[in-house]
């Protein structure tokens, strides 16, 4: 028999407001992702605006705020921090109260917003894709309608770097035409491709497009029969830099086999990106460091700090409005505008004092480049800023600073920590330039080993393994002695 019975349990439970969601959301918005969002806002709701000229009753109000809370001057850690000071918006707003006021955001955060909006489409570019390049050239031949539906297959299965993904057999089953396809006409229209302009594009790999390039040169000479030979039967030696050794495989002299190697590094290895270039992906700094009068300012670029208002021309129809269902629409959208500009506003904060800590550490960097990067952990910014660790992630990914070193995101600042001979240690960033330094300064015919860079690390005063030399190496993506020898 089932019994029902009322019990009361008392429990805590941790909710998020509206409110609060939306401020974590806005702290992990990039500048340009906040650029389309205050784009979404200023279209959904009419109560918001973009800030015009001021009054001059606003501007006798501001000219009482110092026009140095826009920035924070910092020179090494025991510099003070001029934090911003937060205009204070009240968490609720009454209905039928007069808002009178314009909330224009605290002028610490930058006078943007009275340019041009960012278009996307002035950016990217208006040319055909790889797919339009070779079916205008596929257009150009008189091919049978059985043809023309295999050719249109391989060339919908190149991909933008210009080469055929998939296997044949596979395109051969995805083909639906009566009877049906031989591997015999899918090759023929594939070699009929791989003709096409850009020279290489069809090709199932690299050793593969590189070879259709060089057979589509018009240079006829011994060392272009040396790297055919190279490619195809020795493909597997092509980073081996062994003068004798390759000259003995080929069976060719030293000269021929350095033409052979600069003929081979002439040719591109993606092909399709000469039609269709890879997506440039823009970074739109938050934040800009500067040196003045002798000390490093934190600013905040107008893109991350946008002038906005509540507008005066709807405000003043909540008050003639006589509609309870006006006045409600009237009230909500201000309600929505406050919400937005409070987390706006409390994002920039968050992100300006974070800023500000990071570059009081690492003021050394500022001067001298990443091989003066001290070790920093999201827990050190934590504890300085009173805030959490999770909160300092946030405001740090995707979010660049533009420095005298060059524009860099704010992750990049924190690194672990390695000995060194003082006790003060290095951060990991800081060997890193170290070991790029060292290669680059390196003689090309001598390349140095890692156990080399090892004992030159420690000559200046930094203890790392041997091992961990090679990690940071792959980490940079440069190759091991043996494959950085250049003796050609």
């Amino acid at each position: 028999m089932l019994n029902q019975s009322l019990n009361l349990r008392l429990g805590q439970q941790l909710k998020m407001t509206p409110q609060l969601q939306q401020a974590i959301r806005m702290l992990q918005l990039s500048a340009i992702e906040l650029q389309q969002e205050v784009q979404e806002i200023l279209e959904s709701n009419p109560l918001l605006e973009e800030g015009e000229e001021e009054t001059p009753a606003q501007e006798s109000t501001e000219t009482n705020t110092p026009e140095s809370e826009a920035s924070s001057t910092t020179e090494g850690e025991e510099s003070s921090t001029a934090e911003p000071e937060a205009e204070n918006i009240p968490e609720q707003l009454e209905t039928d109260s007069n808002w009178e006021d314009t909330y224009d955001l605290p002028s610490m955060l930058g006078s943007g917003g009275s340019g041009e909006d960012f278009e996307s489409q002035d950016i990217h570019s208006s040319n055909d894709s790889l797919q339009d390049h070779l079916i205008w050239q596929l257009n150009a031949l008189h091919l049978s309608e059985r043809d023309y539906s295999i050719a249109i297959t391989l060339i919908d299965a190149i991909n933008p770097e210009g080469y055929l993904e998939g296997t044949l057999e596979e395109l051969i089953e995805s083909l639906d035409l009566d009877p049906v396809v031989e591997m015999e006409e899918l090759t023929t229209q594939l070699h009929q491709i791989q003709q096409f302009d850009p020279a290489g594009v069809g090709a199932y790999d690299l050793r593969e497009c590189l070879l259709i390039q060089l057979h589509q040169t018009n240079l006829e000479s011994a060392a272009k029969a040396v790297a055919i030979n190279w490619l195809e039967n020795h493909f597997k030696l092509i980073s081996e830099q062994n003068r004798d050794l390759l000259s003995k495989k080929l069976k060719t002299d030293g000269e021929t086999l350095a033409e052979a190697l600069t003929l081979i590094r002439s040719l591109d290895p993606h092909p399709g990106e000469q039609i269709e270039p890879p997506p440039i992906e823009y970074v739109v700094p938050d934040l800009i460091v500067q040196k003045r009068n002798g000390y490093w300012e934190v600013e905040l670029t107008p893109e991350t700090s946008p002038r906005l208002r509540i507008s005066p021309f709807y405000q003043s129809l909540k008050n003639q409005s006589k509609s309870g269902n006006e006045k409600e629409y009237v009230s909500r959208n201000i309600q929505e505008a406050r919400w937005f500009l409070k987390s706006l506003q409390n994002r920039n904060q968050t992100l300006f004092k974070v800023a500000t800590h990071i570059f009081q550490v690492q003021s050394e960097f500022l001067d001298h480049g990443a091989e003066k990067m001290r070790a920093l952990t999201l827990r050190t910014i934590a504890d300085a800023t009173e805030m959490h660790e999770s909160t300092i992630s946030r405001v740090t990914t995707n979010k660049y600073a533009q420095t005298p070193q060059g524009i860099f995101e704010l992750k990049y600042f924190f690194s672990s920590q390695l000995n060194t001979s003082d006790g003060d240690g290095t951060s990991a960033t800081a060997v890193r330039a170290m070991i790029r330094q060292i290669v680059d300064d390196e003689d090309p015919a001598k390349p140095i080993s890692d156990h080399r860079i090892t004992l030159m690390l420690a000559e200046k005063g930094v203890k790392v393994a041997r091992r961990t030399v090679a990690k940071y190496r792959d980490i940079l993506s440069i190759p091991p002695s043996n494959e950085r020898k250049r003796s050609l």
